[in-house]
């Protein structure tokens, strides 16, 4: 009995081990790469209750707002200065101007700079979902 459990115990370490190398190492997906001031962003957000519309590390709602993971990798630190300014400017519709979500603009600077700091460390690796996309040419190539 007990050779038999321990040559199923080899055959289970040995096909782990073959299917590791077969596949090579686990794909980074979502990372987070934070400052001092990105972690106090996220009591920020937290506060600000973002994740009832918003999911940010695997935690909130999925479908009513877009899902945050990865935008540190979407977007420049600029591009996200400029949204907190004026939501609507940089995407228009956008709920941030207080119709369903809190106005940006009303915020304290300090609380737009730490929520900035937040989304720029919110990272995401080549085989997450949340890794952008480059678009498509519809005109194709050019010569």
């Amino acid at each position: 009995m007990f050779g038999l459990t321990a040559l199923i115990a080899v055959a289970a370490v040995g096909k782990t081990v073959m299917q590791s190398r077969a596949e090579g190492p686990a794909q980074v997906r979502d990372f987070y790469e934070w400052t001092e001031a990105g972690l106090k962003g996220k009591g920020v957000y937290g506060q600000l209750g973002c994740n009832n519309c918003h999911r940010a590390m695997g935690v909130g709602e999925v479908g009513l707002a877009p899902v945050l993971d990865g935008e540190g990798t979407r977007r420049q630190r600029d591009w996200l200065v400029r949204y907190f300014d004026n939501p609507t400017s940089m995407v228009p519709g956008s709920a941030h101007d207080g119709h369903l979500g809190p106005d940006f603009r009303l915020l304290a600077p300090e609380q737009r700079m730490l929520l900035i700091e937040f989304l720029f460390g919110l990272k995401a690796g080549p085989a997450s979902p949340n890794y952008p996309i480059p678009p498509i040419s519809l005109t194709g190539p050019r010569s």
